[in-house]
Protein backbone atom coordinates (compact mmCIF):
# COMPACT_ATOMS: atom_id res chain seq x y z
CA UNK A 1 0.00 0.00 0.00
CA UNK A 2 1.21 3.55 -0.46
CA UNK A 3 1.62 4.48 2.86
CA UNK A 4 0.64 8.04 4.54
CA UNK A 5 4.42 9.53 4.14
CA UNK A 6 5.30 8.73 1.11
CA UNK A 7 1.54 10.47 -0.21
CA UNK A 8 2.41 13.22 2.12
CA UNK A 9 5.95 13.25 1.06
CA UNK A 10 4.71 15.32 -2.31
CA UNK A 11 4.70 18.45 -1.91
CA UNK A 12 1.81 19.61 -3.66
CA UNK A 13 -0.20 17.11 -1.56
CA UNK A 14 -1.54 19.33 1.35
CA UNK A 15 -3.42 17.14 3.63
CA UNK A 16 -4.44 13.13 3.63
CA UNK A 17 -6.37 11.01 5.72
CA UNK A 18 -5.66 7.05 5.84
CA UNK A 19 -8.62 4.66 6.77
CA UNK A 20 -9.96 1.20 6.03
CA UNK A 21 -12.89 0.34 3.03
CA UNK A 22 -15.09 0.46 6.65
CA UNK A 23 -14.23 4.24 6.80
CA UNK A 24 -12.28 3.71 10.12
CA UNK A 25 -9.77 6.61 10.90
CA UNK A 26 -5.76 4.98 10.37
CA UNK A 27 -4.18 8.13 10.13
CA UNK A 28 -3.91 11.66 8.82
CA UNK A 29 -1.91 14.72 7.89
CA UNK A 30 -2.75 18.24 8.08
CA UNK A 31 -6.40 17.12 8.35
CA UNK A 32 -8.83 18.62 11.68
CA UNK A 33 -11.74 16.46 10.86
CA UNK A 34 -9.78 13.31 9.85
CA UNK A 35 -12.58 11.03 11.80
CA UNK A 36 -15.15 12.64 8.82
CA UNK A 37 -13.21 12.40 6.22
CA UNK A 38 -12.56 8.77 7.06
CA UNK A 39 -15.95 7.90 6.89
CA UNK A 40 -16.83 9.31 4.02
CA UNK A 41 -14.22 7.92 2.36
CA UNK A 42 -14.35 4.35 3.05
CA UNK A 43 -17.76 4.70 1.67
CA UNK A 44 -16.74 6.41 -1.51
CA UNK A 45 -13.83 3.77 -2.37
CA UNK A 46 -16.44 0.70 -1.83
CA UNK A 47 -18.88 2.63 -4.14
CA UNK A 48 -16.39 3.25 -6.91
CA UNK A 49 -14.85 -0.16 -6.50
CA UNK A 50 -18.62 -1.26 -7.06
CA UNK A 51 -18.84 1.08 -10.23
CA UNK A 52 -15.68 0.10 -11.54
CA UNK A 53 -16.84 -3.71 -11.48
CA UNK A 54 -20.13 -2.76 -13.27
CA UNK A 55 -18.44 -0.65 -15.62
CA UNK A 56 -16.07 -3.89 -16.25
CA UNK A 57 -13.28 -2.27 -15.48
CA UNK A 58 -12.34 -4.38 -12.44
CA UNK A 59 -11.86 -2.55 -8.51
CA UNK A 60 -11.04 0.81 -9.09
CA UNK A 61 -7.64 1.21 -7.54
CA UNK A 62 -7.23 5.13 -7.80
CA UNK A 63 -9.56 7.67 -8.73
CA UNK A 64 -9.01 11.40 -8.95
CA UNK A 65 -11.32 14.37 -8.79
CA UNK A 66 -10.66 18.00 -9.86
CA UNK A 67 -12.71 21.52 -9.06
CA UNK A 68 -11.31 25.18 -9.80
CA UNK A 69 -9.97 25.20 -6.58
CA UNK A 70 -8.05 22.17 -5.57
CA UNK A 71 -8.03 18.16 -6.07
CA UNK A 72 -8.38 15.07 -4.78
CA UNK A 73 -6.84 11.67 -5.25
CA UNK A 74 -8.37 8.83 -3.27
CA UNK A 75 -5.58 5.60 -3.62
CA UNK A 76 -7.69 2.29 -2.54
CA UNK A 77 -5.69 -1.08 -2.14
CA UNK A 78 -6.63 -4.40 -0.61
CA UNK A 79 -8.73 -3.05 2.51
CA UNK A 80 -7.07 0.75 2.95
CA UNK A 81 -7.71 3.60 1.58
CA UNK A 82 -5.71 7.36 1.65
CA UNK A 83 -7.15 10.83 0.48
CA UNK A 84 -5.52 13.36 -0.21
CA UNK A 85 -5.81 17.36 -1.18
CA UNK A 86 -3.91 18.63 -4.00
CA UNK A 87 -2.85 22.17 -4.46
CA UNK A 88 -2.67 23.83 -7.13
CA UNK A 89 -4.68 22.12 -9.16
CA UNK A 90 -2.58 22.46 -12.14
CA UNK A 91 -0.37 19.89 -10.09
CA UNK A 92 -2.67 16.62 -10.59
CA UNK A 93 -0.94 14.84 -13.01
CA UNK A 94 2.55 15.82 -11.62
CA UNK A 95 1.19 13.52 -8.24
CA UNK A 96 -0.05 11.01 -10.26
CA UNK A 97 2.93 10.44 -11.82
CA UNK A 98 4.72 10.61 -8.49
CA UNK A 99 2.42 8.07 -7.10
CA UNK A 100 2.48 5.95 -10.15
CA UNK A 101 6.81 6.16 -9.96
CA UNK A 102 6.45 4.92 -5.99
CA UNK A 103 3.83 1.98 -6.67
CA UNK A 104 6.44 0.57 -9.40
CA UNK A 105 9.26 1.09 -6.79
CA UNK A 106 7.31 -0.57 -4.59
CA UNK A 107 6.16 2.31 -2.39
Amino acid sequence: MQDLAMVTSISEVKSAVLCDLEGAFLDAFNEPEGEAVAAVMGYVAVTLQAAGETLGLGALRRVSLASPRHSSVVLVDGGSVISAVIEPTSALAAVEKALDAASLAGG
